[in-house]
């Protein structure tokens, strides 16, 4: 029996190669509380992160996916926990994070400690 263009197009383990190599590349073996994406673009930017345990909306990460850190865009939390730009009168010893945007189309989507943990507070969660 000779195959046909439809017997070609179908494939039975299709589902399972595409949820092992999901499992392999984009979560690397761990939990996750939640698939951000960008509120603009809706572009995935995290398949693994944490949800802050005050704030609901707010998550952390040690990686992202479509996103540049702004190396000059620099901010510390002011007197009221809110970030603001840094400026000169800012004591050195204070905490710097680094802008995130979203690199398909430059939303911010959160900001990065010098540890280089992504704090993501502009995103939309789902799984």
């Amino acid at each position: 029996m000779e195959k046909t263009a439809e017997d070609y197009m179908y494939d039975d383990q299709a589902d399972e190669r595409d949820a092992a190599w999901a499992e392999s590349e984009l979560l690397k073996g761990g939990k996750t509380d939640a698939v951000l994406s960008c509120p603009q673009c809706l572009v995935q930017i995290c398949f693994v992160c944490q949800r802050h345990a005050r704030f609901a909306d707010q998550f952390r990460a040690l990686s992202v996916k479509h996103c540049e850190i702004r190396e000059k865009e620099l901010f510390v939390y002011g007197r009221r926990g809110l970030l603001e730009p840094k400026t000169k009168a800012t004591p050195e010893q204070a905490e710097v994070f680094r802008l995130v945007e979203c690199s398909k189309c430059q939303a911010r989507v959160g900001v990065a400690d010098a540890d280089g943990v992504y704090h993501l507070f502009n995103a939309v969660a789902g799984m």
